[in-house]
């Protein structure tokens, strides 16, 4: 009976590409994510509450994004990470590529939170004024992050043997992938903050 208990679950486990087992999500990785994802979101819209229409679309130069810009670029980013963590879901799980990983789940959070570098966006998920008001534009926000909620809520996938390279962190897994939209979030509150702090918005 236990020799047919053991082939069983060689069997029924599911496998990665090289044949290590299959690795889900552990309750204390799922809450750790869902609260990064709900307390970004919570703290954007805290910075976005009582802005007037001139005071999210005023822009001290043309360099400087707009706090409704701010927030069209963290929509976009969001909506595309949540793509490519997908479309890598289709793809099969390979343990062998853990190595390639050089960032824990807390660094990604403190290097995609650190301002004192600067990063130009991908022209992509660059602000171009597509949303016709601050409530649109965190619609389209958060019908994506709901989606990454979702996921990480969920599924069952292995999202630890699957990757994406990132230009600030080098390689990291789906989970950090995930992890990166709420620190991205966070970093450009920080932006926000900034901008309302140095009245950037106030000459009208």
């Amino acid at each position: 009976m236990k020799l047919l208990l053991f082939i069983f679950l060689l069997v029924t486990i599911p496998k990665s590409k090289n044949g290590v087992p299959f690795k889900t999500l552990t309750e204390t990785e799922r809450k750790y994510a869902i609260s990064q994802l709900e307390e970004s979101r919570n703290q954007l819209e805290a910075e976005l509450e009582g802005l007037t229409p001139e005071q999210l679309s005023f822009k001290a130069t043309p360099q400087i994004w707009s706090i409704a810009e701010i927030t069209e670029h963290i929509g976009l980013a969001e909506t595309g990470i949540g793509q490519i963590v997908a479309g890598t879901l289709q793809q099969p799980a390979d343990s062998s590529r853990r190595k390639e990983i050089k960032v824990t789940d807390t660094q990604v959070r403190l290097i995609l939170t650190n301002r004192t570098g600067k990063a130009t966006a991908p022209e992509i998920i660059k602000p171009t004024g597509r949303f016709s008001d601050i409530k649109t534009a965190m619609a389209f926000f958060d019908k994506a992050r709901d989606k990454n909620i979702d996921l990480i809520k969920t599924t069952q996938e292995d999202l630890r043997n699957r990757y994406w390279q990132h230009p600030a962190t080098g390689t990291i897994d789906l989970y950090q992938a995930v992890l990166l939209t709420a620190a991205h979030c966070e970093r450009h509150i920080a932006q926000i903050k900034e901008l309302k702090h140095n009245n950037l918005y106030s000459k009208q």
